[in-house]
């Protein structure tokens, strides 16, 4: 062989080429959707904190709120301000399209609250995870 033979050939080339764009297409996909189930997992541990601190505030206080008008971002308030919460807020993982998380009282006792259920809209097919504070 002489040495102007040396070297890939362009099929060879284009063959390589071709091999590596699919891996990394292959794995961008696989990120994404790591990625959104991450957010997913971290709404989810959101509302099982506040379920939790919800449980610890009703065997202290009989019911968990004396509004049955619930709206999610002050029961956090008031969750944090008796200290049954670390964090004064909770915001959503995804932060480029408006989110929020809901409260819904489900039962009522006279003025008071006595079942809360806790609601995060879920990606990519928006999917509703509720939980319930018995």
């Amino acid at each position: 062989m002489n040495k102007k033979n040396r070297g890939f050939t362009m099929i060879e080339l284009l063959v390589v080429a071709t091999v590596i764009i699919l891996l990394t297409a292959i794995g961008l996909v696989s990120f994404s959707q790591t990625v959104r189930s991450s957010r997913n997992a971290k709404r989810k541990a959101d509302l099982e904190t506040v379920r939790q601190a919800l449980v610890l505030y009703k065997q202290d206080h009989t019911y968990y709120s004396d509004n049955t008008s619930l709206n999610f971002d002050s029961l956090v308030g008031e969750l944090h301000a008796a200290e049954y919460l670390t964090e004064s807020t909770i915001v959503d993982p995804k932060n480029t399209i408006p989110y929020t998380y809901q409260a819904i009282c489900s039962t009522v006792s006279g003025p008071n609250c006595i079942k809360v259920t806790l609601r995060a809209v879920l990606e990519p097919d928006e999917q509703t995870y509720d939980l319930i504070a018995l």
